[in-house]
């Protein structure tokens, strides 16, 4: 029977497989957020030659990708490999004796404006989606949206020196949505939809390398109130969802009584995301990204179903994965 191997693959500077980084490397990290944070990868380097110090030095500006290979992995013939995307270098350290380094990128674009440059813009009539198209076109990159319901459209909102990162983060966390940016597209999506659908993998208690759960006593809001001021009548208006004895209060602008209602959802379940979590370490496994679903077995009032907040693969000495999760409530 064949041994099972973990391989991974990497590019530099647009050249796949590039030979100078891929050989170097003895083991890399990459880690897989849902939403809220870049990508990132660590790459680390021996540099026996002493070349990466001196003419093969990393400088801004400089591009990675990476693919993580697995062969004969489940079982014989199972052969798959995972894309882990584009990064540009983030920053990289040496030390010494022997030579070695670490090399850092983060899945950034490679307009650096999208999180460098700030704006003041004042939206009016307008979608999320289209405020994100147009994001995306001027940063050179593609939009990928999963967001039904999403098509109201927002009188006015204001870009304030805000760079067209924070600025589309804040709006999407506003209005309940997940952002991310993968392989050089901007990715929204909606958390709570994603949460409603099937566990991919089912991880038993035997599965799990290591693992710690906690819980937060206060428990979850069952309700919620947004306060605004019409701005038409200027008298003050409270929407109100849901009910019980635990109620999230906000307050802020608000274009109607629905405007209000889809913010402080927004902010309910934002607030609710993660009062159970649970963090695992298993055997590396490609089919594992962060934004889908799980069912953990085995460990009594512990099991269910964990949607992945964020996913960490390691590969060195073996292949492992760290998946950080919430309880879907």
């Amino acid at each position: 029977m064949k041994t099972r191997r973990a391989l991974f693959e990497l590019g530099w500077n647009g050249v796949a497989g590039a030979d100078r980084l891929t050989d170097a490397a003895t083991g890399i990290t990459y880690t897989d957020p849902a939403s809220g944070e870049a990508d990132s990868i660590d790459i680390n380097i021996n540099d026996r030659d002493r070349k990466w110090i001196a003419e093969w030095m990393p400088s801004a500006g400089d591009t990675m990708t990476a693919k993580i290979k697995l062969q004969d992995w489940e079982r014989e013939g199972d052969n798959r490999a995972l894309s882990c995307g584009f990064f540009i270098l983030d920053s990289f350290s040496f030390s010494g004796w022997p030579t070695a380094g670490t090399i850092s990128g983060i899945s950034t674009p490679t307009d650096s404006s999208f999180m460098a440059t700030e704006r003041s813009k004042i939206w009016r009539n307008i979608t999320i989606k289209e405020i994100a198209a147009e994001i995306a076109f001027r940063t050179g990159i593609s939009l990928l949206w999963d967001a039904d319901g999403s098509d109201f459209r927002i009188k006015t909102i204001e870009q304030s020196k805000q760079t067209d990162s924070d600025f589309l983060m804040s709006l999407c966390t506003t209005y309940g949505l997940s952002l991310k940016i993968y392989a050089q597209k901007i990715v929204i999506f909606d958390r709570e939809k994603y949460k409603m659908k099937s566990a991919v993998m089912t991880l038993t208690a035997t599965d799990l390398e290591s693992w710690n759960w906690n819980s937060d006593t206060a428990g979850t809001y069952t309700g919620g109130e947004f306060t605004y001021t019409d701005p038409r009548t200027e008298k003050e208006i409270t929407a109100k969802i849901g009910g019980g004895s635990r109620i999230f209060k906000d307050s802020g602008k608000a274009d109607s009584a629905a405007d209000a209602e889809r913010k402080i959802k927004a902010s309910v379940a934002n607030a609710n995301h993660g009062s159970t979590k649970m963090t695992v370490t298993i055997l590396g496994n490609a089919r594992l990204y962060a934004g889908q679903c799980v069912s953990i077995t085995g460990l009594g009032r512990l099991s269910g179903k964990y949607y992945i907040d964020k996913v960490t693969h390691t590969i060195g000495n073996g292949y492992t994965m760290s998946l950080e999760l919430s309880l879907v409530e």
